[in-house]
């Protein structure tokens, strides 16, 4: 699905899209589930693991391995996880500019648990951007892949699901937004990005590829312009 028009809400993804998280997250994830006996490099377990819950990563982790991971992994990653984000995290750049820029409502729609969600947007300056529009998939009965927290946020502007704009930084949000019929912009702008992500996006469905937030802008821009 394109973007015909100039879409009526734009969805923001959170980790790799608003905020460079993402790099931190499969850094601290890697160690622990090596040390844990799941051998994995911060590279592979971007590659594999973006855009999926912690808690189902730990379920494929654990079919792979035949065994689950022990709970101390899980406590190791959220004490890393406390200690480093308030430190190391940042918005992505040029997000800041998007935002005042865009004349368009906007909100977040994410598979982040909603305290961490919130956390972590008000530690990278953006949480009164968005505030009270921060969506987690704890509130739908099913987060990415299904559609259900993309219909969840539309709902709350009442648009419909044609008139929204996704921007997804993972091919499970990516499947998400087409699921919810609503057309969705890649994007490939964060430090955790490899090279073949953005042919990865558009293969899920994404009908273009941003590189960088100003490449957002564009599309929105041209959007704006009647065809001939």
């Amino acid at each position: 699905m394109s973007l015909a028009h100039t879409p009526d809400l734009v969805i923001f993804d959170c980790d790799g899209v608003l905020i460079d998280s993402e790099i931190l997250y499969c850094r601290i994830d890697a160690e622990e589930f090596t040390r844990a006996g799941y051998p994995i490099t911060a590279n592979e377990f971007a590659r594999k693991f973006v855009g999926i819950s912690f808690d189902k990563t730990l379920k494929i982790a654990a079919e792979e391995m035949g065994r689950p991971l022990p709970d101390e992994v899980a406590i190791r990653v959220n004490e890393r996880v406390a200690k480093v984000i308030p430190e190391e995290l940042k918005a992505v750049k040029g997000i800041a500019a998007l935002l005042d820029r865009i004349g368009l409502p906007f909100c977040v729609a994410s598979n982040t648990e909603t305290e961490r969600l919130r956390w972590n947007l008000e530690i990278a300056g953006l949480l009164n951007r968005f505030d009270p529009h921060v969506y987690s998939a704890k509130m739908v009965a099913r987060g990415k892949p299904a559609p259900d927290l993309f219909w969840h946020a539309a709902k709350q502007f009442g648009v419909p699901p044609e008139r929204c704009l996704v921007i997804e930084d993972s091919t499970v949000g990516v499947g998400a937004a087409v699921a919810a019929g609503m057309p969705v912009l890649g994007f490939v702008g964060g430090e955790h990005c490899w090279p073949e992500l953005g042919d990865q996006l558009r293969a899920a469905g994404a009908f273009d590829v941003a590189s960088t937030c100003e490449d957002i802008h564009t599309t929105l821009a041209k959007a704006a312009i009647p065809a001939d």
